[in-house]
């Protein structure tokens, strides 16, 4: 990251502890790891950090109420003020409208499954999920998107179920559902996306928790053993995949019945479950980086 020019702040700022340190390196190394594979350097990791902190110094003075100017951003953030004005000016800031797209589709995805799997006029006899033309009259594709989706084209959503591995394309053409719910994974754009909205998520959970009272901290817990017996994963494994889901589908509809049909006093909110499973722990003991 650029350094802080001299004479650049304007007040005070207490060096970092050496524990907050210690935490931001535990979530940028899997971070790293990420962008390694991915072709990127460090360089880059900083100049995407510029970007970052010129948004959230924008997001604090805006809390506090404050005009969030290039002067008073270079100030906060140490960077110098012609930088902060081609951060802001730049596309790759302005990418929060397509994140938040994302989001939506996401959930209409979700929506569509649960259809799918759920209303009596798209399951047989059994309550398994009917295998469905593309267009036409209902029971279809085109219809179930209708129904559960709103205003998103159904060949959208068609591409991005059969892109995540939910839904599959039979020889005569018709759709048939895989998966009510479905892991987004690999190297695929999608997958990517994914991976900044989660880890947003988490964090911001816990960042309102630094700062909030007890009373309005927002839940967050684990459970997670040292000591698993790895053979017990595939038993893990399968357990989240019943009962977290049937936790996540009873969210969805207490969500669904209290969602509001506009924007007005409304909020983005939900929950999110993840496996734990750290193949080597970070506090076993390893062999550092040597020279070659």
């Amino acid at each position: 990251m650029t350094r802080p020019e001299a004479g650049a702040m304007a007040y005070s700022v207490p060096r970092m502890s050496a524990t907050l340190t210690k935490s931001c390196l535990q979530l940028l190394r899997p971070l790293a790891r990420i962008m390694l594979r991915q072709g990127f350097s460090a360089y880059d990791f900083s100049r995407i950090a510029n970007i970052a902190f010129v948004q959230a110094a924008s997001d604090i003075l805006t809390e506090q109420g404050r005009s969030a100017s290039f002067s008073r951003i270079s100030t906060i953030t140490g960077l110098h003020r012609h930088v902060v004005s081609d951060i802001v000016n730049s596309d790759e800031s302005k990418s929060g409208a397509l994140t938040a797209e994302k989001d939506y589709r996401r959930n209409r995805l979700a929506r569509v499954l649960a259809g799918w799997f759920e209303s009596p006029q798209y399951t047989d006899s059994s309550g398994r999920p009917r295998v469905l033309p593309v267009d036409g009259h209902a029971p279809s594709f085109a219809s179930l998107v209708q129904t559960f989706s709103g205003d998103i084209y159904p060949t959208i959503i068609l591409e991005e179920l059969l892109q995540v591995g939910a839904v599959r394309r039979l020889k005569d053409g018709s759709l048939r559902a895989i998966s009510r719910r479905y892991t987004l994974g690999g190297a695929e754009p999608a997958a990517l996306e994914h991976l900044g909205g989660a880890a947003r998520d988490l964090l911001a959970t816990l960042e309102h928790n630094i700062a909030a009272p007890p009373d309005d901290r927002h839940f967050e817990d684990s459970a997670v053993s040292l000591s698993l017996d790895r053979a017990a994963i595939p038993l893990l494994r399968r357990l989240l995949r019943q009962r977290g889901a049937a936790f996540l589908e009873d969210i969805e509809g207490w969500i669904s019945e209290h969602e509001k049909a506009s924007d007005t006093d409304s909020v983005r909110a939900g929950v999110e479950l993840h496996l734990v499973l750290d193949e080597q722990p970070a506090e076993s003991p390893r062999r550092g980086p040597r020279d070659s």
